[in-house]
């Protein structure tokens, strides 16, 4: 399929007669993402001739990124690593391993604009001196999924879901009596205190979330977010909301199985979702608190972004920045973006899809563009950027779990996850 328009390839002028020069890529993707992600790489080595990007499958998230950084002293390193949003600021800390990609786009392509991309795309991946280190690639948020027949024997409106968290409370009930568990939730840390926090304009940790420098703490222990999780729990033992696991497969199963009427859940998810769920589903979403803001703000992306290593000779670099354009082209980005429910990272190929009405069956797609381009950011919705937050993210999920069971009532489990947080930090 051909995806790309002939103005993109005045790099034709650069053709090669001999052996391409390969630009090494490893990479997470599996399944479908990987195929669509081939087809974009085969297209770009189809008509580039003097570059060819090679992929490699190189583990899940966190192995790629741990075989990188293993194979940079060995010079055994690909030229572009991607890397999950969870360890941005550890690669943003090794600036003799990676090379800031605003850098290297003016060196190679003088009309480089960083202005084009989402500004919480943007500003996530740009360190507190202005450098835009990496490019955003497969970037995502949560919404909110919902089975359209179970609100139908609730009684309940099938194309009106929830807005706010009051609304959603009454639903449950509604939902209850009807034999449905109201609601369940992948990656509870992610949706009820990161994405809480930036919906809500709360700060989740000092310096911006972290964005604006070294040194930050959690705080995401205030009074707005412990009554959310108080909430939270209060439901569980009502039956209104069923933990199932700090993942996906076990949420999703949940919701697919028709046990819960309501799913949160990374926008991107829905084909997979469908593919298990014998019913219509609605999609909405996020909720917020009316009693914290009349109007929500804007969520923070999840995701990866694509780094550049040291060590390749200029001539390769070249082959990277225009692969790198190719990539942040209207046309590219809005492929990527229709084939896969991840967000558009430049607002152009949001236009460009909308232009052609996409989204008038793919409602779920423009709910998770709009939640992040809705507001401008502010120094708490830009989203979370702390070191060892993987480590960080496992103990905080382990103490929302016991505020969930009861162990520990929420103020509790909140003020020891900061703690211990902290001490990773």
């Amino acid at each position: 399929m051909r995806i790309l328009l002939a103005f993109l390839f005045c790099i034709s002028t650069l053709f090669s007669k001999g052996k391409p020069t390969e630009i090494v890529l490893w990479h997470a993707f599996d399944g479908f993402l990987c195929e669509v992600f081939e087809e974009i790489i085969s297209d770009f080595n189809h008509h580039s001739g003097a570059y060819l990007v090679v992929l490699k499958k190189a583990g899940n998230y966190q192995e790629v990124v741990e075989k990188g950084l293993e194979a940079f002293p060995k010079k055994a390193h690909p030229h572009i690593l991607q890397i999950y949003e969870v360890a941005t600021l550890s690669a943003m800390e090794k600036r003799d391993t990676f090379l800031p990609v605003d850098q290297l786009m003016l060196t190679y392509h003088k009309k480089f604009d960083p202005d084009i991309y989402i500004d919480a795309v943007r500003s996530y991946y740009t360190s507190p001196e202005g450098q835009m280190m990496s490019l955003p690639w497969n970037a995502s948020t949560g919404i909110l999924f919902y089975n359209k027949n179970a609100f139908r024997e609730a009684g309940l409106n099938p194309e009106q879901p929830p807005k706010t968290w009051e609304e959603l409370e009454k639903y449950c009930q509604q939902l209850r009596k009807a034999g449905y568990i109201g609601f369940t939730t992948a990656w509870p840390a992610a949706y009820h205190l990161e994405h809480l926090c930036c919906w809500h304009n709360l700060p989740f940790a000092s310096k911006g979330n972290g964005l604006d420098g070294t040194g930050a703490k959690l705080i995401f222990n205030g009074p707005n977010q412990v009554h959310h999780i108080r909430k939270v729990a209060e439901w569980q033992k009502k039956g209104f909301f069923q933990y199932a696991g700090r993942y996906s497969e076990e949420p999703e199963n949940l919701f697919a199985s028709e046990k819960c009427a309501m799913l949160f859940q990374g926008a991107n998810r829905l084909p997979l979702i469908q593919r298990n769920a014998d019913f219509p589903i609605g999609v909405g979403y996020m909720p917020y608190w009316s009693q914290i803001t009349k109007v929500p703000f804007n969520l923070n992306i999840g995701g990866s972004s694509f780094w550049v290593m040291r060590g390749f000779s200029k001539h390769e670099y070249r082959g990277v920045m225009q692969f790198f354009e190719y990539l942040s082209s209207t046309e590219i980005q809005a492929f990527w973006h229709q084939k896969t429910g991840y967000l558009p990272i430049t607002e152009a190929a949001y236009y460009l899809t909308k232009k052609k009405g996409f989204y008038k069956d793919h409602l779920a797609a423009e709910i998770a563009v709009l939640e992040v381009m809705s507001r401008a950011p502010t120094p708490n919705t830009r989203g979370v950027r702390l070191p060892n937050y993987m480590e960080v993210r496992n103990v905080i999920i382990d103490h929302l779990e016991k505020a969930f069971s009861g162990e520990l009532s929420p103020q509790e489990a909140l003020d020891q996850a900061v703690a211990e947080g902290n001490k990773l930090l």
